[in-house]
């Protein structure tokens, strides 16, 4: 049907899509369903609708991961502190265009919460995540890091406005090789 049943109101198309982590790229546009809406509905004004969509969306729209960079690397030893940190800046600009206006979400990494494959844990606050870690032995391991992100939005280049809550992305674990190293006697 072409007509909204209320006559005044206006028929929208409603559209989505997500990112594919797997493939590291947006989906195709896929209708999700029509609504019918009259002229005067607080949807339909950009000073609304904008800020209602960027509250929503947030947590799709960060997709930034942020990968394990280990040191010392490529291995490190049982019982040395191992420094881990991100590649994953500490905050990053997301421009979009959000009905007819031009949007600008800045994502700002608050916390990194390492996974450092042996099943140990440790959380940062510090710039790009930077934690120490010991291994107690030798193992391969897979260690990543998880980044809760706060937000902030412009609209248009207006005054930067608040997101409420938070955003998670979660990296792909990078491979340890935690070594023993043993003491030996060598003679002059």
């Amino acid at each position: 049907m072409e007509t909204c049943p209320v006559e005044g109101e206006f028929r929208f198309w409603v559209w989505s899509r997500t990112f594919d982590e797997a493939l590291n790229d947006w989906t195709a546009w896929t209708l999700v369903d029509t609504v019918c809406l009259a002229a005067d509905d607080p949807a339909i004004d950009p000073a609304v609708a904008v800020p209602m969509t960027v509250q929503r969306e947030f947590t799709s729209v960060v997709v930034l991961q942020g990968e394990a960079e280990v040191s010392p690397e490529p291995d490190t030893l049982v019982n040395i502190p191992t420094v881990f940190t991100t590649s994953a800046p500490a905050s990053y600009d997301i421009p979009l265009t959000l009905l007819g206006q031009d949007v600008v979400i800045t994502a700002t990494a608050q916390r990194y919460t390492w996974h450092f494959g042996d099943g140990k844990t440790g959380t940062s606050t510090a710039p790009r995540g930077r934690i120490e870690h010991e291994y107690a032995e030798a193992a391969t391991v897979g260690a990543y890091v998880v980044i809760e992100w706060s937000g902030t939005f412009r609209v248009n280049g207006g005054a930067s406005q608040p997101i409420t809550g938070t955003a998670t992305t979660t990296g792909v674990p990078t491979v340890v090789e935690v070594k023993q190293a043993r003491a030996e006697l060598v003679r002059d």
